[in-house]
């Protein structure tokens, strides 16, 4: 069980408070902050609110996630997929599906920023289980 006093919780929390920032709506993490966790790792699912409208009805989710490197330091980035009507978008030419993947540069500990947002080509077809939002 993570504690609120583990400096892991409040770097995860802050991660998507800034996520949402970063992309100018809110972001809501899947579950519960304690089954993020994995030893000196963490990974949680993380998603837009429900699609509204009767048009487009666009959302987004995916997976936010980080590694210690070199034992002090934190690696974090995010991998998003957008969804219009309930069918993944994606960038033409990407046969596999597209994925926005997002890079978080400076330190958990200390702060820093999500920068280089680029579409990603599904190349490996890693990602054909977000087919749709919430499945």
């Amino acid at each position: 069980m993570v504690e609120e006093s583990d400096p892991r919780h409040r770097w995860l929390t802050r991660l998507v408070e800034e996520l949402s920032e970063y992309l100018q709506e809110p972001a809501l993490i899947v579950g519960s902050l304690e089954e993020c966790f994995i030893e000196d790792a963490f990974c949680c699912f993380v998603r837009s609110s429900p699609p509204r409208g009767r048009a487009f009805q666009l959302c987004w989710e995916g997976v936010l996630g980080g590694q210690q490197i070199d034992g002090t330091k934190y690696d974090a980035s995010a991998t998003l997929f957008l969804y219009s009507r309930n069918q993944r978008l994606s960038v033409p030419g990407h046969d596999n599906g597209s994925c926005l993947e997002i890079v978080y540069e400076g330190s958990l500990e200390h702060g820093g920023r999500w920068a280089d947002a680029y579409w990603a080509n599904d190349d490996l077809g890693e990602y054909f289980a977000y087919d749709s939002y919430g499945g």
